[in-house]
């Protein structure tokens, strides 16, 4: 066992055939067995790891804990029934205790895109370690039904145990609102979260994005330099704060190097790639500003990105470029708003 153990780790292919070959000849070894298994999974040879489980719950058929991992594998590989008939077995036999059951039979619903019967399990779950994200997979369901204010009232009424969740639950519920276009609402409810969660950078982050799409842009600023000052190193309020001033085309050399800053913070994020060229070509350096577009383009073949890099090309008066780069992005994100826009702004 030794062997095959050094063997997986060094040749998990060999090692699993050495394995496999010792149990085609000892078909009792079931501690053998058990850890092949194990290591299917670990290869994510699912349906073959799966297997193995069932032969050991066909030998153990009172094993709780074996049916479970059949049906977890069941579920993983998209075999809803099979997971189901499984599920409700160790729901039936007890011993794994109701609350996992019900959660993972809520998650099989929802992949069979059954909401009303997932709600229904995920309600089921009364507490333990599954309570917390099978009510949250509710409130994301009511919302995507359409039952938006039962959706809101749900989250409020979700009891938190950790600042980390109960700051999820203000985002939760901002992002509901975001979603339905209640940006003020939105923004209301992360200033209060702010105020019981002071030191929470996720919700200064989400609350300066949304007081610069309500227009309040000097609450913006002063969020987001509270959060530069909390977390020097968090790039994405760098990158904000000089976007929002790039887009408004106001103190644009300070807004330049905000971006800069960014980028060297995160030199691989196409996002910051874009607003760094968004910067140079709001400072006059056409060159310099496609350069870096064309950069994050690659990275990210964004419909926004694409947006900026024709204004850019047009700018520079290469306009047979810039309409294809809009055409060809445009044929793969027919519903992008600032892409048609641009599109709008320049041909007529």
């Amino acid at each position: 066992m030794l062997e095959a153990s050094l063997l997986v780790k060094r040749d998990p292919k060999q090692g699993l055939e050495l394995l496999r070959r010792y149990l085609f000849s000892h078909p009792q070894a079931k501690g053998v067995r058990v850890q092949y298994a194990r290591w299917l999974l670990e290869q994510q040879q699912y349906k073959e790891a799966r297997e193995e489980f069932q032969l050991l719950s066909n030998e153990n058929p009172n094993s709780v804990e074996l049916a479970f991992a059949v049906a977890l594998i069941s579920l993983q590989i998209k075999d809803l029934p099979g997971a189901e008939a499984q599920l409700r077995q160790a729901l039936v036999q007890g011993g794994k205790g109701p609350d996992s059951v019900e959660y993972y039979l809520g998650q099989l619903n929802e992949s069979g895109e059954n909401e009303t019967g997932a709600i229904a399990h995920y309600r089921g779950v009364k507490g333990g370690e599954y309570l917390y994200a099978a009510q949250l997979r509710v409130v994301y369901l009511l919302n995507k039904q359409g039952k938006l204010e039962e959706a809101i009232q749900y989250v409020r009424k979700m009891q938190a145990s950790t600042d980390q969740q109960r700051a999820q639950l203000v985002l939760t519920e901002a992002q509901l609102l975001r979603d339905a276009q209640k940006f003020s609402q939105a923004y209301e409810v992360l200033r209060h979260g702010l105020e019981k969660l002071p030191a929470h950078p996720e919700l200064f982050y989400e609350a300066a994005m949304m007081a610069d799409k309500i227009g309040k842009y000097p609450a913006s600023e002063k969020l987001l330099r509270k959060l530069i000052k909390m977390k020097p190193d968090y790039a994405h309020a760098y990158n904000a704060l000089g976007y929002s001033l790039l887009e408004r085309k106001v103190r644009l050399k300070e807004a330049l190097a905000l971006v800069e800053k960014a980028l060297l913070l995160a030199p691989q994020d196409p996002a910051i790639m874009d607003s760094v060229g968004w910067g140079y070509y709001r400072n006059g350096k056409l060159d310099d500003a496609i350069a870096m577009l064309r950069r994050a383009f690659t990275a990210n073949p964004d419909p926004e990105i694409a947006a900026h890099l024709g204004e850019v090309l047009w700018a520079r008066g290469d306009k047979d470029e810039a309409l294809k780069l809009w055409q060809d992005s445009l044929k793969a994100h027919p519903d992008n708003a600032p892409l048609q826009a641009v599109m709008k702004r320049f041909v007529p």
